[in-house]
């Protein structure tokens, strides 16, 4: 085998292994495609579900709340709870602490949702809401699960009773 006839072998070489290579790659990328349609196309990223828009619920002439004549802090947020058709409500500092609460043993919740707040969150999961309300410097974060969707008009009221509450009993 002279000079030229090695350059051919190992030109030919070297063509069959682009080609192989070449094929190859297709046959990966290939596989990749067949992954994403099986999936139903690329995944998007989702922003997390807040409350259900539903109609929001009406103001209806609400019965004033008046933290003095309460027995004590959670009495009064009982009180605020049934103005408002909420679930529970648990007031929180802005570092995790349970200040009150109308269900016991929130102090997971407390923190949980304290740290979700202080992240940007506005909605927890399964309808929560979340209050920021500011309170002699601080904020104290207000964890609402409401029975229905509540409007702006009534969402401010809920943070002036807390408000009113906080500068009673706090």
């Amino acid at each position: 085998m002279d000079s030229t006839g090695s350059i051919q072998f190992f030109l030919i070489l070297l063509t069959i292994i682009a080609v192989v290579g070449f094929a190859g790659i297709m046959y990966y990328l290939a596989g990749i495609a067949r992954s994403i349609k099986r999936l139903g196309g690329p995944a998007v990223p989702e922003t997390p579900p807040g409350p259900k828009p539903t109609a929001p619920a009406s103001l209806p002439p609400l019965k004033a709340i008046k933290p003095g004549e309460m027995a004590n802090l959670e009495e009064t947020l009982g009180a605020i709870s049934k103005k408002y058709s909420l679930i529970s409500l648990t007031l929180a500092a802005a570092d995790g602490l349970l200040i009150g609460s109308t269900k016991p043993g929130s102090e997971n919740e407390a923190a949980r949702y304290s740290h979700l707040y202080s992240r940007g969150k506005r909605h927890g999961e399964g309808g929560v809401e979340l209050l920021g309300i500011s309170y002699r410097g601080e904020t104290v974060v207000g964890i609402a699960r409401p029975s229905e969707h509540l409007s702006s008009e009534l969402m401010n009221a809920l943070e002036q009773d807390i408000r009113e509450t906080l500068q009673h009993w706090v």
